[in-house]
């Protein structure tokens, strides 16, 4: 079959699949943003907490993701909450380490000037801090981002539709068509992902600047 017969027989499975991917994808990142923020703000508070999460952390982001899938079948069984919750995890990192980073990076005179303004711990964390930290986060984002869109073909292993079910199915089959099809729509799907948040992060270093 060729290349143009088979997105006609299947061109709705495609968008299907693709559709399945990108809705994923938005969970799994927003969990990753949502924890490696969360993580990242602890860190910086907690100086001490940083020598018990970042390790852990550290460790999960080392481990393969085949091997995290397979660790999550006994205990979320097959399917969405088994594929997501190890994959998202993969994310977390680069998150919670630009979260950090973008607190360090502030300088203290600008916390102590808020101070001597009479602003309140909240107005400083939401009016100087998340202003200053945001475009570095941002950045840990489209890093978490990118990676996720090409992790999550992983899922197809584990009987989860996504653009992985078409890449496996090129693999089982010989067959280059849905391979292609699958490899491609995921590089595309990567590429306008990272161009959309670096244009995000410029827009937010502008607004510090």
């Amino acid at each position: 079959m060729s290349f143009t017969e088979y997105v006609e027989v299947f061109g709705d499975n495609i968008l299907y699949l693709l559709e399945q991917h990108v809705i994923l994808f938005a969970i799994a990142l927003a969990a990753a943003i949502v924890i490696g923020v969360a993580l990242g703000t602890l860190v910086h508070r907690f100086k001490g907490l940083g020598t018990l999460i970042v390790p852990v952390v550290n460790v999960l982001q080392a481990c393969p993701e085949i091997v995290l899938l397979a660790l999550s079948i006994p205990l979320l069984g097959i399917g969405i909450s088994g594929a997501l919750i190890p994959l998202f995890v993969k994310g977390v990192l680069p998150i919670l380490r630009n979260t950090t980073s973008g607190f360090a990076s502030i300088d203290p005179r600008m916390l102590e000037a808020a101070r001597g303004m009479g602003m309140s711990p909240a107005q400083i964390l939401l009016r100087v801090e998340v202003p200053a930290v945001l475009p570095i986060v941002i950045a840990g984002v489209r890093i978490s981002a990118v990676m996720l869109v090409s992790v999550l073909t992983l899922t197809a292993y584990i009987g989860v539709d996504s653009l992985g079910t078409l890449i496996l199915q090129g693999i089982s089959r010989m067959d280059t068509t849905p391979l292609i099809i699958g490899s491609g729509l995921t590089a595309l799907l990567a590429v306008t992902v990272n161009y959309l948040l670096f244009g995000l992060e410029r827009l937010a270093s502008r607004r510090v600047s």
